[in-house]
């Protein structure tokens, strides 16, 4: 029994992690090795583009990623684990000074509530659409249907959707063609242009 007690201990302080993460996009984050999906929401992916109020495109997916890195601003995340996805991400509630922060990206627009897996942000989810706030000030594609987007997908949008913004949502995504954000090579170019790679390690 004291075996037991002792193992069900060290899964208890082994699936809280905290400490001031990267931000990787707008529902994941990495505190040292570990990769954080925040459970329960999903945000527009990093080349995702939207609609604002008026028609204009604008990259909504960057948007949210950076929306979440400012209001973390390099403070200590806490995050409580509740197992991991099918990419081997730890899925996490994870809370800024008591602030749920996977329930304020859906409360501020920046993430909707993932159904699919939990309904525990439906409300948020109804205010932020309420206050056109974030995505839902104009029209998007759910992140879940970005992924596998066609001439079907559903729009969706605070009160109405303009007529042809399936054509402009469908078209090429915001970062087409532009480098990985998982990749492990970094740069700077300094002062007399000089390029400086910096590999990871």
């Amino acid at each position: 029994i004291a075996l037991m007690v002792c193992l069900a201990c060290s899964f208890a302080q082994a699936a809280d992690l905290s400490g001031v993460p990267r931000v990787v996009d707008g529902d994941t984050l990495a505190i040292g090795e570990t990769k954080i999906r925040l459970e329960g929401i999903d945000a527009p992916e990093t080349d995702q583009v939207c609609l604002k109020a008026k028609g204009s495109r604008w990259t909504c997916g960057i948007d949210a990623r950076d929306q979440l890195a400012a209001r973390i601003a390099g403070r200590v995340v806490s995050c409580t684990s509740t197992g991991t996805d099918a990419y081997q991400r730890t899925l996490a509630v994870c809370s800024l000074g008591g602030e749920d922060l996977n329930g304020w990206m859906v409360r501020q627009g920046w993430a909707l509530a993932y159904v699919k897996y939990s309904s525990a942000y439906v409300r948020a989810e109804e205010n932020a659409r309420t206050g056109q706030r974030g995505l839902w000030q104009g029209a998007f594609i759910a992140p879940w249907d970005w992924r596998h987007r066609n001439n079907k997908t559903v729009i969706l949008g605070a009160f109405s959707v303009p007529r042809n913004a399936q054509k402009s949502l469908l078209g090429r995504s915001a970062t087409e063609g532009a480098p990985s954000p998982d990749c492990a090579i970094e740069g700077n170019i300094n002062r007399n242009g000089e390029r400086i790679y910096h590999v990871e390690g």
